[in-house]
């Protein structure tokens, strides 16, 4: 119910994804507990092994500890208002809490697409210019990189937010959704939007759509470096600097190419979301898995801090 006072509005959205889903509460609370405890424990797990080894401290493993913070700031933006929602009979959002949400979110995701981004040139650098590779990517211009990007996505915040949380709604909001939904929430304001659709379509194509052929431009290039290699075990070794990272990124495009393109008819709402669901719920659990199941070195830094511990505490 909206109540409108020096033009400041309190607004309460109910959140009714979970309405036809009834009788599966239980274990789709425990199912989505379980994964986003997983969830936090990989990727906390991994940042603190990118922190303190030293074998670690290189260009490609602080890219992979912030896209992994990035995936535990997104489903931690999500999943804890998800589970209260699940167990609550009047699951509802204030428009503060929306507006966060929708915020940090966000953020998070063209901190994400930027950081991907980066990854892709890191892995052109290597595969394509290994004998400059030191010169010109290092630590030093690494950390230049990403701390601009996470002021990029400071900045998308802080003006997201301010033209949200100025928008004024004329009545009760109710969202078919398990989370706060930028297009239906938008869509219920009496006020102006056409500034917030304007930013927010301006930011996904400049901060994601831009990025995206950037990607497929320097993976043009590490392919066609690779199939010049004249040995396979050669050009296996090259393929498996770049494989995991493809695959992050591949999931990654198409689970957001999808929810772009999907409509949000009643006909393919289910559809939605269930893609909604697995993108920020499974793939951030997955993530860490892809990155760590083959890789040596985190393999070597997880054995050193336990025997680290092991000294400490045996």
């Amino acid at each position: 119910m909206a109540h409108q006072k020096n033009q400041t509005l309190i607004v309460e959205v109910l959140i009714v994804g979970f309405e036809n889903l009834t009788e599966y509460r239980i274990p789709l609370f425990l199912l989505l507990l379980i994964i986003y405890t997983l969830t936090c424990i990989e990727n906390i797990l991994i940042i603190f092994l990118v922190s303190i080894s030293p074998r670690l401290h290189c260009p490609m493993y602080i890219l992979i500890g912030n896209l992994l913070f990035c995936e535990f700031l997104y489903t931690t933006d999500l999943v804890p208002q998800m589970l209260h929602h699940m167990l609550s009979r009047r699951p509802v959002i204030s428009h503060l809490g929306c507006s966060v949400q929708l915020s940090v979110s966000g953020a998070v995701t063209i901190v994400e697409t930027l950081l991907l981004t980066l990854m892709s040139y890191d892995r052109y650098l290597a595969i394509c210019k290994p004998l400059r590779y030191s010169v010109l990517i290092h630590n030093r211009l690494c950390f230049y990189l990403v701390t601009m990007i996470w002021l990029i996505s400071i900045i998308f915040i802080t003006v997201t937010f301010y033209f949200v949380i100025n928008l004024e709604f004329c009545g009760p909001l109710t969202i078919d959704h398990f989370y706060c939904d930028f297009t239906p929430y938008v869509s219920f304001a009496c006020s102006e939007i056409m500034t917030v659709v304007l930013l927010g379509l301006s930011v996904s194509v400049t901060l994601t759509i831009i990025p995206f052929f950037f990607i497929v431009l320097s993976y043009i290039f590490i392919i066609v470096a690779i199939l010049r290699i004249q040995t396979s075990a050669g050009r296996h070794k090259a393929f498996s600097t770049c494989s995991s990272h493809l695959l992050v990124v591949t999931i990654y495009y198409t689970a957001l190419f999808c929810l772009y393109v999907m409509p949000r008819s009643s006909q393919y709402l289910n559809v939605y979301k269930g893609l909604s669901f697995t993108y920020f719920s499974v793939t951030p659990m997955i993530n860490p898995i892809i990155y760590t199941l083959r890789n040596e070195e985190i393999h070597k830094a997880l054995q050193a801090a336990i025997s680290k511990i092991k000294t400490v505490y045996c």
